[in-house]
């Protein structure tokens, strides 16, 4: 049986720095039990005293929102003020104030020897809560002894934020945009825990701190909706997962005894439960698992989904510097076979350049973010508009010989090949 994962929530700190928004990651020391020597963010477990009704008197959130989880949010805090000496607090004296003040830095904060409570008290603190934005749920696999259920939110700090680190908890730290840290990642200078690589690519499109709180938030609820196009095919809809916010990704189950799972990009447990109990109830396994490209909104449930199955993940030509787990590249071209399952594999680059389609011998394509119900493509960090051109002139042939006809996209409703093709512009 495996085992509970303990409550626990982790920071990202970020501020505005010259070549973009940066995020603060913090290295674990060598000696650690878990995770040593990784880089991470920030956090940890729940302490019983963060539900202190003291304290959560002083944690305001808007009051429609259910789903505030103001004991995850105090605890947030503590562990940013215990880790590496950010408070994200200000006196209550401004209790008319209309817009949160700075955090505050303060040397020395890892030796205060009272209790972060009675911190709070003697200062007379207002914490931060309603600045920290949710945005991921990550639960540590089930094959891992010591598992973790740990909220991800993101905080903002001035420039000139002042950090002291805790020894024994923290042996170095860098500030890094979120690209430049997955780069390090893939040349072997960094190990990331796969939540930290995930989120870390999920703000590489951010600017700025208000596009994170206005565009990259979870969804409050896990959902999902499976629709049986054939016998061997079926689409699970989720919520937006590890997504855009309010576009719900598209989940293919390809094969009958034997299933090829595509893009599963929600690695919340009843996201996956759902697809394995849809599998099973037709009397299948899964074989495999094929991302058209490694976007956390398609790639982020794939982990977890091959230490339940043991199915091998593949992904497109490049993917696998931008991944922190296992999986085996797949060239361009050619056809991935998996059981009973074949899959032509068509190139796609433009919004990644690892995407990939994949066609079926009846003639639906699978398309990821190459060609769905958007009349443009939306691009990602490493976009290519002129191989987005050359990926539709491809698509328009396959359409022209009479081998594609019908598309199941990354998000968005089935629809024919033609009807994709004409909404471009």
């Amino acid at each position: 049986m495996a085992a509970t994962g303990h409550p626990a929530a982790t920071v990202v700190l970020v501020r505005p720095g010259p070549d973009g928004l940066e995020v603060l990651l913090t290295r674990r020391p060598a000696t650690m039990s878990f995770a040593p020597g990784l880089h991470v963010f920030p956090g940890g477990r729940l302490d019983p005293a963060d539900a202190d009704p003291r304290l959560l008197s002083r944690a305001h959130g808007p009051a429609s929102d259910p789903e505030f989880r103001a004991v995850h949010r105090v605890a947030a805090i503590r562990e940013t003020w215990e880790e590496v000496g950010v408070l994200l607090a200000a006196p209550r004296t401004a209790a008319s104030r209309t817009t949160a003040p700075a955090p505050v830095g303060t040397d020395g904060a890892w030796s205060t020897p009272a209790p972060f409570v009675e911190l709070c008290l003697e200062r007379d603190l207002e914490l931060q809560t309603d600045n920290l934005v949710e945005i991921a749920h990550w639960i540590t696999p089930r094959a891992y002894p010591r598992r973790f259920d740990t909220r991800f939110f993101v905080a903002e700090l001035p420039s000139d934020a002042v950090l002291t680190l805790r020894p024994g908890e923290v042996a170095d730290h860098r500030w890094a945009t979120p690209r430049a840290a997955l780069v390090a990642m893939a040349r072997g200078e960094i190990e990331l825990w796969p939540p930290t690589s995930t989120t870390l690519q999920r703000l590489e499109r951010a600017v700025s701190f208000e596009q994170v709180r206005g565009e990259l938030g979870v969804a409050p609820e896990v959902s999902s909706r499976l629709e049986r196009l054939d016998p061997g095919l079926a689409v699970m809809t989720g919520t937006a997962g590890f997504g855009p916010t309010g576009r719900p990704v598209n989940t293919v189950l390809v094969g009958r005894a034997e299933v090829v799972v595509v893009d599963p990009g929600d690695p919340a447990e009843p996201f996956l439960d759902a697809i394995e109990a849809a599998v099973a109830a037709s009397g299948g396994r899964i074989v495999a698992i094929a991302l058209t490209h490694v976007d956390p909104g398609h790639a982020s449930g794939s982990q977890e989904l091959a230490t339940r199955t043991g199915a091998p993940i593949f992904v497109g030509p490049g993917g696998v510097a931008s991944l922190s787990w296992p999986a085996r590249e797949l060239a361009d071209g050619g056809r991935l076979w998996a059981g009973e399952v074949a899959l032509d594999i068509v190139p796609t680059p433009g919004h990644r350049p690892d995407h990939l389609a994949f066609l079926l011998a009846d003639g639906t394509l699978l398309t990821g973010d190459a060609l769905t119900d958007r009349p443009t493509l939306v691009l990602g960090p490493e976009g290519d508009p002129a191989a987005a051109r050359e990926t539709d002139q491809r698509l328009a042939g396959l359409l022209a010989e009479g081998r594609a006809w019908r598309v199941v996209p990354g998000h968005g409703p089935v629809a024919t090949l033609a009807r994709l093709l004409a909404l471009r512009t």
